[in-house]
């Protein structure tokens, strides 16, 4: 028998091991690893858009602009060698940019950093000054700092001795930044090490390794050089690679948007000088008109609303309205008549920080908005107003012929021809934005525009793109930071490309919200998250009263359903070690979750730890997400349909995802198509033609009118009720598996990446479903079992299926064009 106290510290040992391998996992799976040779995270910066700084070869576009220091290229680095300080610096100066830099820094003492807008005096002693992102290798680990090289000191963090008076004013603020320990552990010290800086205006940000350590104004300098830094050590070598930049404003318009020209659909003369054109939905344009004869001033009005006939020029909340006065002088010709401009969808660096800068769209165009109407105030009767035409911005490959829904309830085809323009009208520019809120693409908002638009075009790059863009212009709230990993698994489920997944895997590590979970795996919200970052509902009267505490329900449904997802694209990609390391923190933190988030009484989730409060959003995340038990799934989903849409129309596409999922379709349908003003029945009954922000003016009294998250039903009934979603990468494999709720008959075309899926069911006495599949793909069937069906006909032949509940599983899958019954 061993002594006791040799079994202690052996047990010590083992738990000791356990936690240590656990806390490698997690620093593993929280941030961003660098490969040794760096050729992927090459590879990756040019699929994302980014021209290199440094061809890999030789010092082409760079100089050292002292008498000492030695800069040379080794294995496709840059060596920066020297007893004294010095930088290397580019020949082009840089205005408005994202910069990206690996550095490598040598063992002992060393301090590095990035040069940006900086600038060179050739007669000082320190030549180069201006702006640096600060490479710290000291016990300080001020890394991702930002410091003003031989001029101002440290501004953030700043210091006594070492900043200037109007940068002490947040000594204390910025040093206890930097110790949060996401901050002062992102430096690798001993290996490669990313730091991102973005320069747009006077705002200045600067990112090392996925970790935001400044967001800082400063209106000192507009444009400058970018510099690497050797800082001095005798004998001590710098590395650097992966040196990149794109210059900003991106406009992704330019490329991937075009102008529809489109005649009026009716054209009314108000009074002797108005006369009223409908273009019959609204869209995101301008307008083109000849020239009036003779001389004078006019004006041309555009609206999204109508009251007693005319378009509203004082209309509520945000909904759009302007004019743009024109002056008639004998010219000839065709005139392009701009939209007026909202400052806000233009600004670049506004006076809120937390906004990224508008997605622009091209100049040539001229500035647009949405609208449906115009007037067109001041010419005669006898101009030709037929001969108007609105300048319609829609992606340049929307194909309306790709997708088709149809079925038994006109109300749901009402809804489903709303929803599918919402998408199409939205494309304007190039990248889902939130409508003409702030032209900026938001995480859920894209997340949902993304499913949609790839159930109603063919051709989705604008996904992908809009992913890009957000991983460099990410927003603030909690739950918007999870919704990346969505949309990379959901881009990677469509296309199945690998290559594309294992560029961005890296990146995806930080939107995990691992830095905020504790030993249980759970993430914590302090009181600024409480009461500012998450989210759970937008606008927030449509929480259902939910209570905010430390352990959110929702945020951390959110963070589960992430790391399982990340565990799945690791394994894609051959990161095993992470996808076992997600997997376990996965389970961890479920394992808490109902331990500590689920009312055993009450048989629901609680909205959080440390109230009793249980919102339909702390039930229907969970489900949506397959984290409730087998054995709660009945109390969880019987509560549900007993309630109303108590919940905005971004959150309701995971309420209806829920039901659908569980059986509960006949609910789902219902709460879409109800009575009242919360479901899209509302929307389509009030005559818009882009769905809304919100359910209506009362919920949300500045909400726009063209806001693509208010058309869930566009990805909805393709997936649920046709029942058509891929089951693998690349949509190689698909489950069919209709949701019919009470309707008599569906059909419809789904695009895909390799060909449209044709599905047209019946359920009358018997239910009937032909399909078509493109070559390549096969198919898993999961149909409707109603009572007294025994079995499923495949072509007129007996196949091999299970009953499960109400439901066929067939055993083997099809392909091809088939015809099925179940009897």
């Amino acid at each position: 028998m061993k002594p006791r106290f040799t079994l202690l510290i052996l047990s010590v040992l083992a738990a000791f091991q356990t936690a240590h391998s656990q806390d490698a996992s997690n620093a593993s799976i929280s941030k961003p690893v660098s490969s040794q040779s760096g050729i992927d995270e090459f590879d990756a910066m040019l699929s994302r858009g980014y021209t290199p700084l440094f061809n890999g070869k030789d010092l082409t576009g760079w100089r050292n602009p002292y008498p000492h220091g030695e800069a040379k290229v080794v294995d496709g680095e840059i060596h920066l060698i020297g007893d004294k300080k010095f930088f290397l610096v580019t020949e082009k100066k840089y205005s408005d940019f994202r910069v990206s830099v690996e550095i490598h820094l040598p063992e002992g003492p060393a301090n590095s950093g990035v040069m940006f807008r900086c600038h060179i005096d050739p007669d000082a002693e320190k030549k180069v000054y201006g702006y640096q992102a600060e490479c710290d290798g000291s016990d300080r680990r001020w890394s991702g700092g930002l410091y003003d090289e031989a001029r101002r000191g440290w501004i953030w963090p700043s210091t006594e001795g070492r900043s200037t008076d109007q940068f002490l004013e947040h000594a204390e603020e910025s040093q206890r930044f930097f110790a949060e320990p996401h901050v002062r552990n992102a430096l690798n010290r001993n290996g490669w090490n990313r730091f991102v800086i973005t320069c747009v205006k006077d705002v200045i940000r600067i990112e090392l390794n996925g970790v935001e350590t400044v967001r800082f104004r400063d209106a000192k300098d507009a444009s400058g050089f970018i510099g690497i830094q050797h800082h001095g050590e005798k004998g001590q070598t710098y590395r650097f690679r992966n040196l990149f930049i794109k210059e900003l404003p991106v406009i992704p318009a330019e490329q991937h948007v075009d102008l529809t020209e489109q005649e009026p659909v009716s054209i009314k003369r108000i009074n002797d000088k108005v006369t009223l054109i409908d273009f019959g939905k609204a869209a995101f344009g301008n307008i083109a008109m000849p020239v009036p004869a003779g001389r004078g001033s006019a004006s041309v009005h555009f609206g999204e609303k109508l009251a007693d006939g005319r378009i509203d020029r004082n209309p509520p909340g945000t909904v759009r309205y302007g004019v743009t006065p024109i002056r008639i002088s004998g010219q000839q010709g065709t005139w392009i008549v701009p939209a007026p401009v909202d400052a806000r969808n233009v600004e670049q660096a506004g006076l809120m920080n937390a906004n990224p800068p508008a997605v622009l769209t091209p100049p040539a165009w001229r500035s647009v908005m949405p609208f449906r109407w115009v007037e067109i105030e001041g010419v005669a009767a006898d101009y030709p107003f037929e001969r108007v035409r609105r300048r319609a911005a829609y992606s340049a490959t929307w194909n309306d012929d790709a997708s088709a829904f149809e079925c038994s309830d006109e109300t749901l085809n009402r809804i489903w021809d709303l929803c599918k323009y919402s998408i199409k009208a939205t494309t304007f520019a190039g990248v889902y934005v939130d409508g003409d809120r702030e032209r900026i693409p938001y995480e859920a908002d894209a997340y949902l525009n993304q499913l949609s638009h790839y159930t109603t075009d063919d051709n989705v790059k604008m996904a992908a793109r809009t992913f890009d863009h957000l991983m460099e212009n990410g927003t603030w709230p909690t739950e918007w930071s999870p919704h990346m990993v969505f949309m990379a698994h959901a881009e990677w489920m469509y296309s199945g490309d690998n290559e594309w997944l294992k560029h961005r895997y890296e990146s995806l590590k930080t939107k995990t919200l691992l830095h905020r979970s504790g030993d249980d795996g759970l993430v914590r919200s302090d009181e600024l998250d409480r009461n500012r970052h998450d989210i759970v509902d937008w606008p927030q009267k449509e929480r259902d009263g939910f209570v905010f505490t430390e352990i959110n329900t929702v945020v951390n449904a959110f963070h589960i359903k992430a790391l399982q997802q990340m565990a799945t694209m690791a394994r894609a990609i051959g990161k095993q070690e992470d996808a076992e390391a997600f997997e376990s923190r996965a389970e961890l933190a479920r394992a808490a979750f109902q331990e500590k988030l689920f009312d055993e009484d009450a048989g629901l989730y609680r909205d959080g730890v440390g109230t009793d409060h249980s919102s339909i959003h702390a039930n229907f995340f969970p489900l949506a997400f397959g984290l409730v038990p087998e054995d709660k799934l009945d109390g969880v989903i019987a509560w549900l349909e007993k309630q109303g849409m108590r919940c905005s129309v971004y959150a309701a596409q995971y309420f209806m995802e829920a039901l659908f999922n569980h059986g509960s379709d006949k609910k789902a349908v219902a709460l879409m198509t109800a009575d009242g003003d919360r479901s899209w029945k509302h929307m389509v009954e009030s005559g818009t033609t882009i769905s809304w922000e919100a359910w209506e003016m009362k919920y949300k009294p500045n909400q726009d009118w063209n806001h693509a998250w208010g058309a869930a039903p566009a990805n909805l009934l393709p997936r649920y009720v046709l029942g058509v979603q891929p089951a693998a990468p690349g949509w190689k494999t698909v489950i069919i598996q209709p949701r019919p709720a009470e309707l008599e008959f569906a059909r419809g075309k789904v695009p895909t990446s390799r060909g449209p899926i044709e599905v047209d069911w019946q359920n009358e006495s018997t239910f009937t479903l032909s399909l078509s599949l493109p070559e390549g793909m096969t198919a898993k069937l999961d149909l409707p079992a109603a009572d007294g069906t025994s079995g499923v006909m495949v072509d007129g032949k007996q196949a091999v299926a299970k009953r499960t509940g109400d439901r066929w599983v067939l055993q083997e899958e099809v392909s091809g064009a088939i015809k099925i019954e179940v009897r």
